[in-house]
């Protein structure tokens, strides 16, 4: 390593932040490089008519734990604040309707759900006992246990969501309101495993909140912490390519697409692994990497639609989540059935007034967009407008006749297509990017260039919480024990 060399971080969502401040936090010259004119990803957020609105970064679990210990090993306790809300969860396929109250933590949310379906009270215990036990033996959910984590193959890796809950005889409807959490991992519940679906399900069920100023604070607080540590940032910037690999299997000359040059020492990429297939050396696709390649598939996307509300509409924070079929997998395929979350809230607009909000996303999977128009460049398309319009039209149906009392006070101010979430996370827009599948393994870790990781999308645990954590993993994995371990002793946390 020469002093001229940088340790690049490719992307700067969630995952390209958090990597970025650890390493920088251990001593490396880093610069994070961003094709986008502004970093932040999905954290970004956008205003409308004065008021702000999240792009995907809604809500989150790990409140009470993880996500404050992450937030002080990148010295960002700041952007740690975060609200509690209820779930309400209404199936329109048979008529169920139950909350998950905030602030009843996990016990509290398993009762919720006995309570509203009795007959599948042993089924749902059994169901809950699994979550939590998964959640317990998850590696680096607890950032203060600095033993090394194992790596040992569950029972529960093996068995996809579908088959245990068949297994415990869930009947279909519990199980659709249970399971109601996949749509933020965006995988089939028929091919998922219950190891990557219970993560979420139990952060989520635990401790579901809302960020305070959803990402702004996050991207604030990285700015800060970036000019600290002399972390160079380039936007509206990507990579082209690599020279060809050394005699060490090592590439350590990137080319930019604003003609310059820059000498790595290693290069991470948090990133959707399509964009990284764009820029390896030709030696770089080995037969395993091309295989795994070939057969990952997405995860769903979203139409994100946003709402103001007028002031005397009574409305309470939280998430309402709308599923128009009791079928998951159908859901999630786009079969003629959908799920909307509806994250109902109160904000102070740009001129201090408080401002009642809702901002929606209804699942619509990448490759089965409505619009007759979708090229990029033709979103002026008169048919793409009124494709937009009329799904925007729908979600606010939809919600009013759960909530009566928004009915005619509801105002659109911005909708988004998968299209849009391109611009997000390129190339293809899913919201979580690669699917899990039982039996398929993601890419995260070390890539076939010795000196080039990979943060797999989601790797661990989904989500803001799941990316940073697979951030987490991964710098642990590349930079040893040794250097992990003082900066969690430097955090405070041991």
């Amino acid at each position: 390593m020469t002093d001229k060399k940088q340790t690049a971080v490719v992307g700067s969502g969630a995952g390209g932040l958090t990597l970025a401040l650890l390493l920088a936090r251990a001593g490396r010259r880093v610069t994070l490089i961003e094709s986008q004119p502004e970093i932040g990803g999905y954290l970004r957020r956008f205003t409308r008519n004065g008021v702000r609105f999240d792009t995907g970064y809604h809500f989150s679990g790990g409140y009470t734990n993880i996500m404050p210990q992450m937030m002080r090993v990148l010295g960002m306790d700041d952007a740690a604040r975060a609200d509690a809300i209820a779930n309400r969860i209404v199936l329109r396929q048979s008529g169920d309707d139950l909350t998950v109250p905030a602030r009843c933590g996990y016990r509290g949310a398993e009762e919720a759900f006995c309570r509203h379906f009795p007959g599948d009270a042993a089924a749902l215990h059994r169901l809950f006992e699994a979550l939590r036990e998964i959640w317990r033996d998850t590696p680096m959910r607890d950032l203060s246990d600095i033993t090394p984590p194992k790596l040992e193959i569950s029972r529960y890796d093996m068995i996809t969501v579908r088959d245990f809950c068949d297994s415990i005889a869930l009947r279909s409807t519990a199980s659709a309101a249970a399971g109601s959490v996949a749509m933020c991992h965006g995988s089939l519940p028929c091919e998922a495993t219950m190891t990557f679906h219970a993560r979420v399900a139990f952060a989520l069920y635990d401790d579901l909140a809302r960020p305070f100023g959803g990402g702004d604070p996050i991207i604030a607080a990285f700015k800060r912490e970036a000019a600290k540590l002399g972390i160079t940032i380039r936007t509206g910037t990507s990579l082209r390519r690599f020279d060809d690999m050394d005699g060490n299997g090592e590439c350590h000359l990137a080319h930019l697409s604003d003609g310059t040059d820059l000498e790595v020492d290693q290069v991470f990429f948090a990133v959707h692994p399509l964009a990284v297939q764009d820029v390896l050396p030709e030696r770089a696709f080995t037969p395993s990497l091309c295989r795994r390649l070939r057969r990952q598939q997405d995860s769903t996307s979203f139409f994100c639609s946003y709402y103001t509300v007028d002031d005397e509409a009574e409305l309470t924070p939280g998430l309402v989540s709308l599923l128009s079929h009791n079928d998951i997998d159908a859901i999630l395929r786009g079969e003629n059935a959908y799920s909307t979350g509806y994250l109902l809230g109160r904000e102070a607009d740009a001129q201090g007034r408080m401002r009642s909000t809702v901002a929606a996303f209804r699942t619509m999977p990448p490759g089965v967009p409505e619009a007759p128009a979708t090229r990029a460049g033709r979103r002026d398309d008169r048919r793409y407008q009124e494709f937009k319009a009329r799904i925007t039209e729908e979600i606010a149906d939809d919600l009013t006749q759960i909530c009566p009392e928004l009915r005619g006070r509801l105002h659109p101010a911005a909708a988004g297509t998968p299209l849009t979430c391109r611009d997000y996370d390129p190339p293809t827009g899913s919201a979580y990017g690669v699917r899990n599948i039982c039996g398929q393994s993601r890419l995260c870790g070390r890539l076939p260039v010795r000196n080039f990781f990979i943060a797999g999308h989601s790797a661990l645990v989904p989500g803001v919480m799941g990316t940073m954590l697979a951030s987490f993993t991964v710098f642990r994995f590349a930079l040893g024990e040794e250097v992990y371990r003082r900066l969690i002793r430097e955090a405070g946390l041991v």
